[in-house]
């Protein structure tokens, strides 16, 4: 899913024009067409998504603000070669003691943990993890941020280079907030508003 624009920069199409001609003559039948804010919008029907191989469903048009956000924070990144969508970073939880007890009921005690990034990339000697916050309420960021800080110490050793997060925001004051709490985890970081990247 992306914005003419998009597909512009990235398969440099020289124009505009050139970009949409190329779309509506020889893209048409693997596409639909949606207008987000004004602007065009495709995305790969399921022909298209037959015609690559691709397993993914269509996107909900919930998503499609999210979506073209992380294109833009790719676009900044001027299109990692490595960048992966929707990353998932396991680690296997340390003990906390020798002892097992054993109590009634369901209690599960957690031995391995995840977290989802909205996209990796690696580059400058850090392991980049994006996160694009377009409409998440700030108590769930925190708690991303929780994530992170405590994962971060249990892969470094698996990872080739330094963990980094890296926060898209909306506003200034959010950018704020999200800059405080991971100084206050010590997570190496950066955090910038999606106004700062266009």
């Amino acid at each position: 899913m992306g914005k003419i624009k998009h597909l512009l920069h990235i398969h440099d199409l020289k124009s505009y024009r050139n970009a949409a001609r190329i779309i509506s003559t020889q893209l048409k039948p693997y596409i639909n067409e949606t207008f987000f804010e004004r602007e065009k919008v495709i995305y790969l029907n399921k022909e298209g998504r037959d015609l690559i191989g691709s397993m993914n469903p269509p996107q909900k048009p919930a998503l499609i603000m999210h979506t073209l956000l992380r294109n833009e924070v790719y676009l900044y990144y001027q299109c990692p070669y490595d960048w992966t969508n929707e990353f998932s970073l396991e680690a296997q939880m340390k003990p906390r003691s020798n002892l097992d007890i054993h109590l009634g009921g369901n209690l599960k005690v957690r031995d391995k943990m995840k977290v989802i990034s909205d996209a990796m990339f690696t580059r400058n000697g850090y392991v980049h993890f994006i996160e694009v916050d377009n409409t998440r309420d700030m108590i769930d960021n925190r708690k991303k941020i929780e994530s992170y800080a405590e994962i971060f110490p249990l892969v470094r050793k698996d990872l080739k280079e330094s963990p980094k997060l890296i926060f898209f925001t909306t506003t200034e004051n959010r950018k704020k907030k999200l800059g405080v709490w991971m100084k206050e985890r010590s997570i190496p970081h950066e955090v910038m508003t999606f106004n700062e990247i266009k």
